[in-house]
């Protein structure tokens, strides 16, 4: 399924991502600093790339293709919509306090970074759960036709979302951190 493994790519970036936070994290717990150009890079990721266009393509065509298939709102699919809702708490919470860091209160550090673990916590959880429930009940369900629908809608979705070159310019921050903080 085309449209289900560009979305299983999509989730091993993020997962990338979330080593690369907890690395910094580290950072901003034992010494109070952080590079803030860095740190907006992984709000912008979080905000543009899984928000808008991750979770954009999972609201907005996948869960509709999946209701269509047969698979009921009520379950995996309404929780997957709470846990999008939830993970978008912490990142405004995040926001919030990456802001008054930003001003000079390094008190906020551990609360700042407490709020990552938490996103992260809850981000690798809904991950595990759309890898390993929710996208194999679409799999069994999807004709090529509809898979080969979605994954063209998908890049439409992207393109209007975010726009031309955006995920590959994530693509190189991602490789850009990964060297900084995971090699």
């Amino acid at each position: 399924m085309k449209s289900i493994d560009q979305l299983k790519n999509e989730h091993e970036g993020i997962k990338i991502v979330f080593r690369v936070l907890r690395k910094m994290c580290e950072s901003l717990q034992s010494d109070h600093t952080l590079d803030f150009d860095h740190f907006e890079g992984i709000l912008e990721f979080f905000e543009i790339f899984v928000d808008k266009c991750h979770h954009g393509k999972e609201e907005d065509l996948l869960f509709p293709a999946m209701e269509l298939a047969g698979i009921p709102r009520q379950g995996p699919i309404e929780t997957m919509l709470s846990e999008h809702n939830t993970g978008r708490g912490h990142i405004k919470a995040i926001r919030q306090a990456f802001a008054r860091f930003q001003s000079g209160d390094t008190a906020v550090s551990g609360a700042l970074a407490e709020e990552c673990e938490k996103y992260i916590l809850l981000m690798l959880d809904h991950i595990y759960k759309e890898n390993n429930i929710l996208y194999p009940m679409g799999e069994t369900r999807f004709s090529q036709e509809t898979d080969e629908k979605l994954y063209q809608e998908f890049d439409t979705l992207e393109a209007e979302r975010i726009g031309t070159g955006k995920h590959e310019a994530f693509h190189q921050m991602i490789d850009q951190f990964t060297q900084i903080y995971l090699d």
